[in-house]
């Protein structure tokens, strides 16, 4: 009879053959066996372990079982040490070791007290708020429990084993790789260890990408800034302001600021307007700026600061969506205080009946007076190869594949497929239910995302009854079109002047005695609060809706 270690005879009991395939693989235990068949191993106890001779080869078997050793080249767990772990198990059995006749049932519990933040980092954050997303969309994936776990992935077939060390994957890696990490996470969440909802919370071990002592001064640098602009007045601005700023938005950058960093590139924008003396400068927007910085500047400051959400994100989630079905309905040109510039696009999903946008952004805030490629040259993103944005107008396009974030802000990743589909007129595509005539029960539509609803959900369509241009404000430098219903409501579209607005005011002034004399066309617009009141900003103008041409 084998003297076995404690912790040996306990490994041995729970390894079945299902447990070695997790190992190696079936081949590997079917070999082991075929090997045993023809030889007459020989043991002898060594301290923790037992060395095994088989033939030439010895094997050396200890608990953990997957650390077990062969004198053979192989990497891995070889035929001989399966065949020497079979051969120890039969020894241990039939040498009336104490202990239940039938193995015991495997401990799989180490398995579920692997921290999800371990997880998190061995999948990375974009990856485990995607597979988190698909998981709520499509359920957990198939996962067989018995002295293994299996989960099949749809893109590798993952073996669970404790130790976790041991486990496998059909992606060959020995490290713990996004597949394991996520065939961990659908066996808590299929254990109830944890739910949905509580992993794709803000975590708080996010806080170690923050330095407290850099965010402190970075805080208390953005404070005196605004303080110092504030006692010296417009008329002591120092020139080097706008600079100061752009400096310290470069610190707030680097200490993991973004919604400082930003603020800090709008200020320096409104400074270089007020220095300038640009009829585009308002004092309230300054006003304004300055007290949200010194806001949240204040709020990073104290003791018990949630930085994850004080401190905001450079970029925002790309995760997966259903297949989309979009037409492309109109665009604008941004030019942002903070320091970008692109076009916006307005896709409409049909089968949805919500509205997506796709960005093409560029910073501005170091780049010299150069030639831009137009808006319209803008080349197509999803493999449509060739193909310009301007070119998607009144087609169809479905999108598999396709990323967003949370407010519907389409990605052009390049595992996203686009396909163009049949011809498509706006008003064939779009809700003829939702092109408002009733500007009070488009209001009552708009109300809930007006103060902190996302872009996608202030977009409209209207048709007013009659339209009004008044004269162009030069106090105020705004243009100003009033819409009207049919029963006399009115909402003001407003577009305020300024360089990179310039050719919109003239359009919009060159259409406006047409669209006064002609009403009955159809606007593309995104509503916003100004003050208390509903205005809008023009998109597109159809002249031409609903008509065979």
């Amino acid at each position: 009879m084998l003297n076995l270690p404690e912790t040996l005879r306990a490994a041995l009991a729970q390894a079945g053959e299902e447990y070695l395939a997790g190992l190696s693989n079936k081949g590997t235990v079917n070999r082991g066996k075929k090997d045993l068949s023809g030889l007459t191993p020989a043991a002898t106890p060594d301290g923790e372990t037992v060395r095994v001779a088989l033939g030439d080869v010895e094997c050396v078997i200890r608990a953990p079982l997957g650390d077990s050793g062969c004198s053979c080249p192989a990497q891995g767990m070889c035929r001989h040490r399966v065949a020497a772990i079979l051969w120890l198990k039969t020894q241990s059995q039939d040498g009336g070791c104490s202990g239940p006749s039938e193995a015991p049932p495997p401990d799989l519990s180490p398995l579920l007290e692997v921290p999800a933040d371990q997880i998190r980092k061995a999948m990375g954050a974009k990856n485990f708020h995607s597979l988190l997303f698909r998981l709520g969309r499509d359920g957990l994936p198939a996962i067989s429990e018995g002295s293994i776990v299996q989960v099949e992935l749809p893109d590798a077939a993952v073996k669970l084993l404790t130790p976790l060390e041991h486990s496998s994957c059909t992606c060959r890696s020995r490290e713990l790789c996004r597949h394991k990490a996520a065939a961990l996470l659908c066996y808590q969440l299929k254990k109830e260890r944890h739910t949905l909802e509580e992993l794709a919370g803000p975590t708080k071990t996010s806080e170690s990408r923050w330095d407290p002592e850099q965010v402190s001064a970075a805080a208390l640098a953005v404070r005196e800034l605004a303080a110092g602009i504030l006692d010296n007045g417009l008329s002591r601005l120092s020139p080097g302001a706008p600079d100061s700023a752009q400096r310290l938005s470069a610190l707030c950058h680097t200490a993991n600021l973004p919604r400082l960093e930003n603020g800090l590139r709008s200020l320096s924008t409104l400074l270089e307007r007020a220095l300038k003396r640009s009829a585009a400068f308002r004092t309230e927007d300054l006003l304004l700026r300055l007290a949200e910085l010194n806001h949240q500047a204040k709020a990073l400051e104290a003791p018990d600061a949630d930085l994850p959400s004080l401190a905001g994100s450079f970029r925002d989630e790309y995760l997966p969506c259903p297949p989309l079905f979009l037409s492309l309905l109109g665009e604008r040109q941004f030019h942002s205080d903070s320091g970008f510039a692109g076009t916006v696009y307005y896709f409409w999903e049909l089968n949805q009946r919500r509205w997506y946008t796709y960005t093409i952004a560029r910073p501005t805030f170091y780049e010299g007076r150069g030639r831009r490629r137009p808006p319209s040259r803008n080349p197509a993103p999803w493999g449509l190869l060739d193909c310009l944005m301007d070119q998607l107008y009144n087609l169809t396009l479905s999108l598999d594949h396709g990323k967003a974030t949370a407010d519907r802000r389409l990605s052009s990743s390049e595992e996203s497929r686009g396909t163009v589909g049949a011809n498509g007129k706006p008003w064939e595509v779009f809700p003829p239910e939702l092109c408002w005539t009733d500007f009070s029960a488009m209001f009552q539509y708009l109300e809930p995302y007006l103060l902190e609803g996302p872009e996608t959900d202030r977009v409209v369509f209207l048709r007013p009854a009659a339209c009004k241009t008044e004269a162009f404000d030069k106090v105020n430098q705004q243009f100003r079109m009033t819409l009207s219903d049919s029963a006399g409501r009115t909402v003001p579209l407003e577009v305020r002047y300024r360089a990179e607005a310039k050719s919109l005011v003239q359009t919009l002034e060159a259409l406006s005695k047409n669209i006064e004399e002609h009403p009955g066309g159809v606007f593309l617009a995104l509503a916003r609060l100004s003050g208390e009141n509903l205005s809008l900003y023009p998109i597109e103008y159809y002249s031409e809706w609903g008509c065979g041409a």
